[in-house]
């Protein structure tokens, strides 16, 4: 059966929290307004995201509706949303379940269009912790200590998100760097702050420094995730099973989407695994790479303590040679000759030993302590993020919901022009190969045939490994 049919909306429960007072409200015993509703009849339309970039997930839902709900419950933000969906591969559930509690709030009412028979309406929703993040701040100085552990911190302290770390445990996703580190919160929100922490990691290889610099902070249905991009990239490396542990206590075989139907399979037929539409969006920009400095680029760093300067140079090629960087294909798009090899960009950086100590002094002569950022680790993650955008492909493939951002996948593209042979096309060998999923979009609605997956993928080097 294929996933592009009809999905069954299960269960959809919209609550009005007890606890919200609106402006204006009364409390009386004898309101009779609802509290809580069934609306699962009156969805037609549910859209999910997810995105490497994104530190929250969210969600739209699609209501008509004959019974003036709007007003009736009321809806004004804050409401809670318990839903299922069951599909050809599996039921997505936001809600309280044995497993894992995740609902979703109302966050905003959209595109209302009332008659008098009904009235249509798009509730957007996010997570809780997306809600929290707004009224909580950072305000604490934090130790020098791994970049990880402040990661682990920020999202259980009771002041802040206050996640409990059962749930962090079952549900999050938090991978060790080398980078001890020391900061201020400076008052500013706990999504900033994560998200600011990424490009100062490093990965740990095998209980060694190894990699560039370059994490993502990002929400998956599976909970939280704080994954360096060479760790991201280290699921292609069991190229011969293709069995990787992509999720949390889970192995799932990489899947391979096919673009063409005269591209010769192994599946089992069915059309699940068929790209119905693709579109390169974008690939090499050498220009817009040499501006950001990709290939090689130079860093002043001042040390204001004792007034010295000095020069770091940082060449991708360096990087792409060693054994620390991790990349999806088998070519690595550097041009030959001086573009390459020349600082296309200029970076300054200034130190802060001293900034977080309690005094200059020393004892034994050893040398004042910063923060503990790597000196240039702006310049490497620079490179590691724009290379990791080199290509990015957008595909549409029947509905998955086990595929989430941070996943790999396999794409097959076919060659240009006529067939080989009566039956079967070549692959593009530079297109084709692994890419990582930046961002998805599961799309479900009533009418059949319109359950889809959209996938923004990205990749940072050209053919197969």
């Amino acid at each position: 059966m294929s996933n592009l049919a009809k999905a069954n909306f299960v269960k959809v429960n919209i609550t009005v929290d007890e606890e919200i007072q609106f402006a204006g409200d009364k409390k009386d015993s004898n309101d009779s307004r609802l509290k809580a509703e069934s609306i699962t009849s009156k969805v037609i339309m549910f859209d999910y995201y997810e995105d490497v970039l994104s530190p929250a997930i969210t969600a739209y839902l699609r209501v008509t509706d004959t019974t003036n709900l709007l007003s009736r419950l009321p809806i004004r933000g804050y409401e809670r949303v318990d839903l299922e969906i069951a599909t050809g591969n599996g039921s997505i559930v936001f809600g309280k379940t044995e497993e894992k509690e995740n609902p979703l709030y109302v966050v905003a009412v959209l595109d209302v269009t009332k008659k008098e028979s009904e009235e249509t309406f798009t509730l957007a929703l996010s997570s809780l912790e997306n809600l929290m993040n707004e009224t909580t701040r950072v305000q604490k100085k934090y130790p020098k200590a791994n970049i990880s552990a402040h990661v682990r911190d920020i999202l259980t302290d009771p002041n802040i998100l206050n996640i409990p770390k059962e749930k962090i445990d079952e549900r999050a996703e938090i991978e060790d760097c080398s980078t001890p580190y020391s900061f201020i919160g400076n008052n500013r929100k706990p999504f900033y702050i994560l998200s600011w922490l990424c490009p100062k990691a490093q990965p740990l290889k095998e209980g060694k420094v190894g990699g560039t610099s370059g994490f993502f902070f990002y929400e998956t249905y599976d909970g939280f995730k704080f994954k360096s991009v060479d760790g991201l990239l280290d699921q292609v490396k069991d190229v011969e099973s293709k069995k990787l542990q992509t999720q949390k206590n889970s192995t799932r075989e990489i899947e391979t989407y096919t673009a063409s139907s005269f591209i010769e399979s192994k599946k089992d037929g069915s059309t699940n695994f068929q790209i119905m539409s693709y579109m390169m969006d974008s690939t090499v920009d050498l220009q817009k790479n040499l501006r950001v400095g990709l290939y090689s680029n130079l860093t002043y760093f001042y040390n204001p303590l004792d007034w010295t300067t000095r020069a770091l140079p940082h060449k991708l090629r360096e990087e792409v040679e060693g054994e620390g960087m991790s990349v999806a294909g088998g070519t690595v798009p550097i041009p030959a000759g001086d573009v390459s090899k020349l600082a296309s960009r200029v970076l300054v950086r200034i130190g802060d030993k001293g900034m977080l100590t309690p005094s200059l002094t020393t004892n034994n002569n050893d040398e004042v302590e910063g923060s503990g950022r790597s000196d240039a680790d702006m310049a490497r993650a620079f490179s590691r993020y724009t290379l990791l955008f080199q290509q990015s492909l957008n595909i549409t493939v029947p509905c998955n919901i086990n595929l989430r951002a941070g996943d790999i996948i396999r794409v097959e593209i076919p060659v240009s022009g006529p067939l080989q042979s009566e039956k079967q096309k070549e692959l593009d060998q530079e297109l084709s190969g692994f890419y990582l999923i930046r961002s998805l979009r599961h799309h479900f609605q009533l009418s059949e045939g319109k359950n889809v997956t959209a996938m923004n993928l990205v990749r940072d080097s050209f053919g197969t490994q």
